[in-house]
Parts: C-alpha cells; structure tokens; sequence
C-alpha cells in the first residue's frame, strides 16, 4: 500500500528505479501469498488452465477493488466486493475494446478510442505504463504488436515455459514475470484481476485454453470448496463420478474422463439442438455439450447430487435447465433432439411399479437420438423385479420401449458398452 500510495507515482518517472521499487513490492507480495495460501491450505502459486471465455467479468475500472494490494492480502477496500454493481465485462474494458478495434477491425493505434484516452491523460500530467508522452506510448503500442504476433504464432506459454526473459519490454523494464490472476467470487465466478494484455489477445484469438492463477478466493467459495472434498472424500471412496469441469477442482480423480463425451460428440448427425440428460449427477454433460452449441436440460433427482449440480452449474455461468424431481415423474416438454441415459439411479429398476413409470415416460419421449449406458452389472436390493436385475435386462428394456429403431454400439470403456439408438 506504502509502494501504491508514495512512491508508484514519482517511480514512473524513474524507469530503472521503477524497477527496483516494484521487483521489492512483487516480493512482499508473494510473500503474503505463501503466508496466505499456509493458512487456507490453497496453493496460491499454482497455474491453472481454462477457456479464456470463462474469465467474462472484470473488476470496475476506477472501483477501489481494482488494486493489488487488497487482492493478494485479502483485506479489501470495500465489502462484498464481488457483487455485480463492482465488476463489468471484459469485453467492455477500454483496453479490450483497443485489442479489437487493432486486430480485429484492422485500426492502427492511433485511430482506437483508447489511444486518445491515454493521450489525454498524459497531457494532463499522468503517467501510464510508465509512459509520459505520445512517443514513449508508440513504442509501447509497437511492443503489444510483437506480443499478439508471437501468441499467435507460438500459442500462450505458462511464464515457466517462456522462462525468465519476458517477450514484452518497455524501456527495459520487465514485465511482472506472473500468470494472468483471477479472484474467484462467492458463486465460484472467475473475477479477472491482471495480466489485461494476455487476456484480450486470448480472447481476440479464441484460444482453447490458458494459463493462470487464482490469487483469491471468497470465503463463500472456500466454504463450498471445503464441502465438495470433504463429501467427495467421505461419500465417493475420493474420485467423483465425472471430471469436475471447474478450474478450481482440476485435481479431483474421476471414475470416468472424457472419453464417453468425445465417443458421443463424434457421432452425432447434429451440432445443436435441445438435449435431456436423464440422470445428471452433478451436470458434466450438460456443461460439455452446452459448450458446443446444445440447449440442455437436467434431471437429477438425488437431492444431494442436485445441490451439487445446481452449485457447480453457477460456478460455470452455464445456462442449462436443471430439473430436481424423480424421473419418472418428469412431465415437463417431451420433445428433445438428444436424449442421454448414462447415468440412471438405481432404483428405478429395484421395483415393478418404478420400471414401469419410467417405460411409460420412455415411450412418451419424442427424439432422434439415444445414447445408453448402464454400468455396472447391478445387484438390486431384495423385492426388485428380476431379483437379480443386470444391466443387460435395463439396457434391453430401454431399447423395447424407445420409439427407435436401430441401435449401434459406438463404443466401450472399461468394459460397459455405450450404444446409440436412432431412427
């Protein structure tokens, strides 16, 4: 804070002593975050990947949120710090704009808005990136060109990867050697904080993916955080069902990966459309399949697992229905493109009267595609309408009472066969 409020302002003028000044605040910084990530057992130093069009908001430009020192040390300027009327969109920072205005509509630096913004704030005696006239900011300008060039060629490095010279310099002052740095909000909410110049290339790019760190976390979020792995732990011998699609749970196991979505993906007949997943568990394949084009709905009538999914569906800005009520009461619009059936409660099939509910609503459901899979073989409680109900029985009665056709098996994992039923 001594570094922000004395001395930033006077050690702009001074490039080399700028450089010093800042190198010993990087350092009580990191310092803060070791002592900090000690306390909540987080690693605040770890490198994540994610979709650059997960980080959507950003801090208000102006906000007194918008510092680093309340960020790294936790005691923010203001209360509820994360709440909508503090953050904007990315996309609406000038910065961005500038990015895409340059790369995108093919403007030079000088015709973007941001430029006379800047322009203007150095005539009237302020000093921006360390810049204090239209010169030096040229120069600047001419080095971001270099940057988009090189990820765009290369693709985005980790700082690890680049090592310790940094691409983008300015009167030879380094770059801060880091990541690009999120807060993560009450909701699980990717909250951008630095590394601006990064994240517009990435996003005027459409990278996949790309490196960062998060530097703080709500306590609300730390809460929730907390209960997942200790649920997960207690409740899932410590591997949940599927891969947790959140950053901030990357390095949970899971029973199953990717593979089942990616055998679907490549045998669809269609790139958008409605979809049902009967069975959601805590919403992998509607988060997967809404990430390519698809409207979804969930079912899930576990009021645990529905929690979950409702929790982690928030903390993915994801726009999929979620429906928490026994499947075979599902009553709601019956007509869907795609239908999904991989992850059916068990006890559907323990009694006649619940088999015989969800035939029913099999036969009602109006799609062009099915895709199955029941795993394992089941050993049904005592009373259950085949004593011994195996999965081939469940998978046999799907496939009488579906109003389609043919069926293909497009695949197997771990020995459980994945079929697909269509007209």
């Amino acid at each position: 804070m001594f570094y922000l409020a004395y001395i930033k302002s006077y050690s702009d003028k001074i490039p080399y002593f700028r450089a010093i000044a800042k190198n010993l605040w990087v350092i009580g910084c990191k310092f803060t975050l070791k002592l900090k990530g000690f306390i909540q057992s987080v690693d605040l130093e770890k490198v994540y990947w994610v979709n650059p069009k997960k980080i959507k908001y950003s801090f208000m430009q102006g906000s007194s949120c918008f510092s680093l020192y309340p960020i790294y040390t936790g005691k923010l300027f203001i209360k509820d710090w994360d709440l909508t009327q503090n953050l904007m969109k990315f996309e609406e920072r000038n910065s961005y704009k500038a990015y895409y205005q340059r790369f995108i509509e093919g403007r030079e630096w000088k015709e973007t808005e941001f430029y006379q913004v800047i322009l203007n704030m150095m005539e009237n005696g302020m000093f921006k990136w360390g810049c204090s006239s239209e010169k030096e900011f040229l120069e600047r300008c001419k080095e971001l060109n270099k940057l988009y060039e090189d990820i765009k060629e290369n693709g985005f490095k980790t700082q690890k990867m680049l090592g310790k010279g940094r691409i983008l310099k300015h009167k030879g002052i380094r770059e801060l050697e880091d990541e690009i740095q999120v807060a993560i909000n009450r909701n699980g909410n990717l909250i951008f904080y630095d590394g601006n110049n990064r994240l517009a290339i990435a996003k005027i790019l459409d990278l996949d993916k790309i490196p960062f760190k998060i530097i703080h976390r709500h306590k609300k979020w730390m809460d929730f955080r907390k209960e997942i792995y200790q649920y997960i732990k207690k409740e899932m011998n410590g591997r949940v069902l599927e891969p947790l699609l959140h950053p901030d749970f990357s390095d949970i196991p899971s029973v199953w990966g990717n593979e089942r979505f990616e055998i679907i993906k490549q045998n669809l007949t269609i790139n958008s459309g409605h979809l049902l997943d009967m069975g959601a568990h805590w919403g992998y394949f509607c988060h997967k399949f809404e990430e390519i084009g698809f409207n979804c709905t969930a079912i899930e009538d576990s009021p645990k697992n529905f929690y979950f999914l409702r929790k982690l569906k928030r903390a993915g800005n994801m726009n999929f229905k979620v429906i928490d009520q026994l499947i075979y009461d599902f009553k709601d619009n019956l007509h869907f493109d795609i239908v999904l059936i991989l992850n059916l409660p068990h006890y559907l099939f323990e009694k006649k009267e619940r088999h015989d509910r969800f035939v029913k609503l099999l036969r009602k459901i109006k799609t062009s595609e099915i895709y199955l899979q029941i795993d394992p073989p089941l050993e049904m409680k005592e009373g259950s309408i085949h004593g011994n109900f195996i999965r081939e029985d469940i998978i046999n009665s799907v496939i009488k009472n579906a109003n389609l056709k043919n069926v293909d098996c497009i695949g197997e994992i771990k020995g459980s066969k994945i079929l697909k039923l269509y007209c």
